[in-house]
């Protein structure tokens, strides 16, 4: 009997002849697996690979004795009874089940065993067509994301172009790194080519390309924010609600579910598809196809569904596990309040996903919005989402759309390793917004526990203390003679990190910034 630790993924291999007058990617093969105890995971689905191949990936959630059977429309396979496995003690805790919802908090997110997960998202779209070319190279560049402090990947599927070909620059300026371009991929996401598809079959090379991609993600606990589809990056897709369109997103579905470390996103700004067909009708759909095939019930979201700004919410959010927005206003203010009010307006996490665009170290033919900015003020605006208790995912204008280029690494890098640091010190997941709490800046808290403030212009800051535990007198008033509180303070530009002890004074308790530099843009976290 094989074993298989807890949480990792295992391909049954399903060998049997292709079908002589059908499209083998159309045939129903599904696996139900049952464990000792009686716990079973249901209606697995599987996809065809290739030659006689079919696998069913499995990924077990309990030490145990696992036992499976196939389902299929093939009879060579139906009924099938496949090898058990020993499912062991993981050998590393990288990943720790499928990433969901917190039970203790459906604003915040959580790994299945139930440790708590912050989410620092990094854009890289072509990371897919990177790997096609440099797999050594993208494994390198993904432990230096991690030790960045990113542990989770915005990516797409598969797209074509974008806007650093050589076609859509002007005659007099200078190339961009040719070599460091990534559309049109080097493999087609479908059978012949984007100019004459052939949608009724999927490239299993490229799949299997992506598998090993997927792999070097998982064993990282890197979280893949899937993308499943993008519009504006002139792919060739089937006809929508087509019996091609379904077998894409149904394969795509398949064969990517075991990994604990997925969510799917509908679209990469999904308010395409809106805008298409006039309304969301079509992304409802898609989230419901999602969900019908995923045995292991991940997060869905939709990526910008109404292209609205600040202060809406529409039916697509409503209907996924958790927003992911697209909010550009180059301000720490509007986007702290717009994450809190998303999370006031439904109780879901909440991602802002191309907040802003850092300025490439070099100044390569990529895209630029109207939040492009210097790696300073992405990092306060970066900043500022967290301490709303929401999400955010980082943009890099030379690793984002179709150039991919991580050298010279940009300065702001290495700033994000701080705000990985200090998130990982907070009880996030437990903590709520509450800016009536500081007389300037923002505040994170458990109060009566710890309190986190940013300041974006650095300087002094009163916070209200008056839930620390003191004593009462005689007049009930509550006195903090003897007791102190620690506070850490953080220049969130250089790292720089100072400990002070304040006395309690109740609702104005002042924090005087200790800091080299105070009005630099920094953070503090109290803990009492």
């Amino acid at each position: 009997m094989e074993n298989v630790p807890q949480y990792s993924v295992h391909d049954f291999v399903l060998a049997v002849e292709p079908p002589g007058d059908g499209n083998p990617f159309l045939s129903r093969v599904t696996a139900s697996f049952e464990h000792e105890s009686g716990l079973k995971i249901t209606d697995v689905p599987g996809f065809y690979d290739g030659g006689d191949r079919y696998i069913v990936r499995f990924a077990p959630n309990r030490p145990g004795k696992w036992t499976g059977v196939v389902s299929s429309d093939r009879p060579a396979l139906d009924g099938r009874e496949l090898d058990a496995v020993e499912c062991v003690a993981a050998e590393t805790c990288a990943v720790r089940g499928v990433i969901g919802i917190d039970p203790r908090n459906s604003r915040r997110l959580a790994w299945e065993d139930g440790t708590p997960f912050v989410l620092l998202g990094f854009e890289c779209d072509w990371l897919f067509s990177y790997h096609q070319r440099n797999p050594d190279d993208c494994a390198r560049r993904l432990d230096r994301l991690l030790e960045r402090g990113f542990n989770c990947i915005v990516m797409n599927i598969y797209a074509h172009t974008g806007f650093s070909r050589a076609e859509h620059r002007p005659d007099d300026e200078r190339p961009s790194c040719e070599e460091c371009i990534y559309g049109p991929p080097d493999m087609y996401v479908f059978g012949g080519t984007n100019e004459e598809p052939d949608h009724s079959r999927l490239n299993v090379d490229f799949f299997r390309d992506y598998d090993a991609m997927m792999a070097l993600l998982h064993e990282r606990g890197i979280v893949a924010h899937i993308m499943i589809q993008v519009q504006n990056k002139k792919v060739n897709w089937p006809a929508r609600r087509s019996v091609e369109d379904d077998l894409y997103w149904s394969y795509v579905v398949a064969r990517y579910q075991a990994f604990g470390n997925v969510v799917w996103d509908i679209g990469k700004e999904c308010f395409y598809f809106f805008k298409e067909t006039g309304g969301h009708d079509y992304t409802l759909d898609r989230i419901e196809l999602v969900r019908r095939n995923d045995a292991y019930h991940h997060l869905v979201t939709a990526h910008d569904p109404a292209g609205h700004g600040p202060g809406t919410v529409c039916e697509v959010d409503e209907a996924c596990d958790f927003v992911s927005d697209q909010i550009h206003v180059g301000d720490c203010g509007v986007y702290n309040r717009e994450a809190i009010a998303k999370q006031r307006a439904l109780p879901q996490p909440y991602l802002n996903i191309e907040y802003g665009y850092e300025e490439g170290a070099e100044q390569l033919k990529t895209y630029r919005g109207g939040t492009t900015a210097e790696w300073q003020s992405v990092l306060k605006w970066t900043w500022s989402i967290y301490a709303a208790g929401a999400y955010a995912c980082y943009y890099y204008c030379n690793t984002a759309w179709d150039l991919v280029k991580f050298d010279p690494e940009p300065e702001g890098w290495a700033r994000y390793a701080h705000l990985r640091r200090f998130l990982s010190s907070l009880p996030f997941n437990g903590m709520a917004p509450a800016n009536d709490m500081v007389d300037r800046g923002f505040c994170l808290a458990s109060p009566g526990d710890t309190y986190f403030v940013f300041l974006c212009d650095g300087g002094d800051v009163e916070l209200d203390l008056s839930a620390v535990p003191g004593r009462a007198d005689e007049r009930s008033e509550t006195r903090w003679d003897g007791v102190t509180v620690g506070a850490l303070w953080l220049d969130i530009f250089t790292g720089e990190e100072i400990e002070q002890e304040v006395t309690p004074a109740g609702f104005r308790t002042r924090f005087e910034n200790p800091l080299p530099r105070r009005d630099t843009p920094c953070a503090v976290r109290v803990g009492c």
